[in-house]
């Protein structure tokens, strides 16, 4: 992150300005576009900033970013490949909800992985809300179907989803049996979506996986985890420009506070 300070601290050739933006993500389009800015302006760090900054807005002017607005009687899926932040996201998930005076509940969906279940009744616990969830290798589509009806007190309701390979077809298809128990009980609810969480490390990887998932659910909002690590952050330009799925927060720690609605302009400022 911060290419332009790096660029200019370092006073890198074009070569070693390539070198490093691919590192960090940034495809040959969006990188030939920085580069070219640099070489049109001889002039101070922020200047090149502005001019980069200014075109790239223009560029994504009719994408969406961030959009959470909480309401009442809403429904969230959440999915992502294993290691994506996935059940870390949920935490502070819970802690913003509650922030905003909603009452969140958890279906622990994922019956595969007893240690899935252990780490969000830790989250639960700590914030106090209700939990349901399902016995070993139980369906996941009976646990929710279930859970929709045992926790219909509650404000807001959060499933969670086993961790999967986009490429594993067995796992997809189970996904898409959530979705449609889902849909089925959506005149219990004013608001349902499913959001994708995502690895910052993934970098350009990260679109295989969203054309994976997209085979099998529709996508409401994309999650993107760990961008206080090493991560290729530039690769999020492309999944912009490729998608029309907004980006709705960054995950930039391990603290239940640690998240933020994601705004395209101050992702700009981090990434430049």
């Amino acid at each position: 992150m911060f290419f332009l300070k790096k660029i200019f601290q370092k006073n890198l050739n074009i070569d070693e300005i390539e070198d490093l933006l691919f590192d960090n993500g940034v495809e040959p389009k969006f990188a030939d576009l920085i580069i070219s800015k640099i070489k049109e302006n001889k002039s101070q760090e922020e200047d090149i900033k502005k001019v980069i900054k200014n075109e790239l807005l223009t560029k994504f002017k009719e994408k969406q970013f961030g959009g959470f607005s909480p309401q009442n009687k809403s429904l969230y899926i959440i999915a992502g490949n294993n290691g994506s932040g996935k059940t870390t996201f949920i935490g502070k998930f819970i802690n913003l909800i509650q922030k905003n005076g909603l009452r969140p509940a958890v279906i622990a969906a994922d019956t595969f992985r007893a240690a899935a279940i252990d780490q969000l009744e830790h989250f639960t616990n700590q914030f106090e809300v209700p939990i349901h969830k399902g016995n070993n290798m139980e369906d996941p589509s009976a646990v929710i179907f279930q859970g929709i009806d045992n926790l219909k007190e509650s404000d807001v309701i959060i499933v969670d989803t086993s961790g999967r390979q986009h490429n594993n077809k067995n796992l997809m298809a189970e996904l898409k049996k959530i979705s449609d128990i889902v849909s089925k009980k959506s005149d219990q609810f004013n608001l349902i979506r499913a959001f994708l969480t995502l690895d910052a490390n993934t970098g350009l990887a990260s679109k295989h996986v969203i054309e994976g998932f997209q085979e099998y659910i529709t996508l409401d909002g994309i999650i993107l985890n760990k961008v206080d690590s090493n991560a290729k952050y530039g690769a999020l330009l492309t999944i912009i420009n490729d998608f029309n799925i907004p980006v709705v927060f960054e995950g930039y720690g391990e603290g239940m506070n640690d998240l933020r609605e994601f705004q395209f302009e101050g992702y700009l400022d981090r990434l430049l």
